[in-house]
């Protein structure tokens, strides 16, 4: 078979196993070097038979003056030459890597991706075609596993994947159709077809990780060990094999334990190993932030060890993003979130008895006299019956001082609220915002917690004191949300 022959059928594979369907709008990430070229050249060729429609856009990156110009040029040239669409945008990636203090590398690889997207969807294409061969894949698992990674990293990159862009709600449908086809085939591709594609003077420059790994070690490599980067590639297709089984199992396992978009069920990691938790906590960062990046195996390590820990407890992440675990979950919060349902802070306030006294954030407590229910022992948390004299006091409402000490129902002896709230569960972020009934004698309720057990009611009681927080929506539904999990669990469960 003949290497243009071998290139055409290597490309229409590799359409396939991208999922490129026939009559498909396709942006191609053109450079005008080689590989690029010889993806258009390719899929120009098909586009009669496949039915695909082009355009062949070109970031310039303006690294190199008047030689990023030059190259804009040539590409341009080649794409008339073909009959294909031509769009060029340029970026300045060195402002870029200097404003953001980021390398070149990232920038423009940040940047180019930001500009193919934009292309993507003005256009209304499926998706942009990469010139990614088997070699770039080989370099991509070597410097992945230099870097000590995982499987994740040792699988390379994939034929068809989206592409969250960082500190952006972008996503981008990248289809890689050349993954197993050589380096050397696009060169003998394009002198087959007559094109002289651009040659990048920045792709022999060793300033770059990636151009020492593809000018000194794959050389060497290959010298050492024939055909190592096809083993390299080999070997991505085979760790990405075990990663999807091990992707279905952490999907599966996350969906069990899911309680909403962004919390997650203690209990059912409790039995886990810790390897699958760690996995679990990825996966679940990833769907909050749309990435992993500098998420780091130190980060991963510190969610473990709070899962089987403490409630009330935090960690910092990247990307602006807070881990937490209370007493029933655990979830991620960007710094901005606010889930605490009760208002930022109360004033001390003196409460209306018998009435309603405002605090705030659409935050209600009412008090009142009634007779006494038959049943004092209710399900509602932000309830509570105490001895009716109360209302006949001088109550206030506030927020916790230091040095608070209280005496919960059913304890003889005073505690530290501080070690209340860490033995009852209470998140540390709402700590400061619980709402408390105060006395001269001392609190009297946490409300949504504890009475004090000398304020209960007492058999002789005829009429009973009732306190009722009201308006403190977020956790009924958190409540009500967490009440619903056994139909999101049968729904996600694996079958035998």
């Amino acid at each position: 078979m003949s290497s243009y022959s071998n290139f055409i059928d290597l490309l229409k594979a590799g359409l396939d196993r991208a999922g490129v369907q026939d009559g498909s709008k396709l942006v191609v990430a053109f450079s005008g070097g080689p590989d690029s070229s010889a993806l258009l050249a390719g899929l120009a060729e098909l586009s009669d038979q496949r039915r695909l429609s082009l355009v062949a856009v070109h970031v310039n990156h303006q690294i190199r003056g008047n030689s990023s110009d030059a190259n804009q040029a040539s590409a341009q040239m080649i794409a008339e030459n073909l009959k294909v669409e031509f769009v060029a945008t340029t970026v300045d990636v060195p402002r870029i890597s200097a404003e953001q203090k980021i390398s070149i590398e990232s920038a423009a690889r940040t940047s180019r991706y930001i500009a193919l997207a934009d292309a993507v969807g003005s256009h209304g294409a499926r998706g942009v075609v990469t010139g990614h061969t088997l070699d770039d894949q080989a370099e991509t698992v070597l410097q992945h596993a230099a870097r000590g990674a995982g499987l994740r990293g040792v699988s390379g990159m994939r034929f068809n994947s989206v592409l969250n862009i960082p500190n952006s709600d972008i996503e981008l449908n990248v289809l890689r159709p050349m993954l197993d086809t050589p380096r050397f085939g696009c060169i003998k591709y394009c002198r087959h077809s007559g094109i002289d594609p651009v040659i990048d003077e920045s792709n022999a420059s060793r300033d770059y990780t990636r151009n020492r790994l593809r000018l000194d070690v794959l050389p060497q490599l290959n010298a050492a060990i024939p055909e190592a980067s096809q083993s390299l590639a080999r070997l991505a297709k085979n760790s990405t094999d075990d990663l999807s089984i091990i992707e279905w199992v952490v999907e599966q396992n996350l969906a069990y334990a899911r309680i909403d978009k962004h919390r997650y069920s203690r209990a059912d990691l409790a039995n886990l190993p810790n390897s699958l938790v760690g996995r679990m906590l990825i996966r679940a960062y990833e769907l909050h932030v749309g990435h992993v990046l500098n998420l780091e195996r130190i980060h991963i390590t510190k969610m473990v060890g709070l899962l089987s820990g403490k409630s009330g407890t935090s960690i910092e992440l990247p990307n602006t993003t807070e881990f937490y675990v209370d007493k029933d979950e655990f979830g991620f919060r960007f710094d901005d979130d606010d889930d605490c349902p009760y208002p930022s802070s109360i004033a001390l306030q003196k409460l209306n008895v018998p009435g309603a006294t405002e605090l705030g954030s659409g935050v209600t407590l009412q008090a009142e006299l009634i007779d006494r229910p038959q049943n004092l022992d209710h399900k509602n948390q932000h309830v509570t019956y105490a001895a009716p004299d109360l209302l006949t006091s001088n109550l206030n409402l506030r927020n916790r001082n230091n040095g608070d000490r209280f005496q919960p129902l059913g304890m003889n002896s005073h505690v530290k609220l501080q070690d209340f709230f860490v033995d009852s569960a209470v998140p540390r972020r709402w700590r400061n915002r619980v709402p408390i009934i105060d006395s001269a004698k001392g609190i009297v309720w946490i409300a949504g917690y504890r009475l004090a057990d000398w304020a209960k009611v007492l058999p002789k009681h005829q009429t009973v004191a009732r306190f009722e927080l009201t308006g403190s929506k977020k956790r009924d539904q958190q409540h009500s949300a967490a009440s619903h999990r056994t139909c999101i669990r049968e729904v996600y469960l694996p079958e035998a």
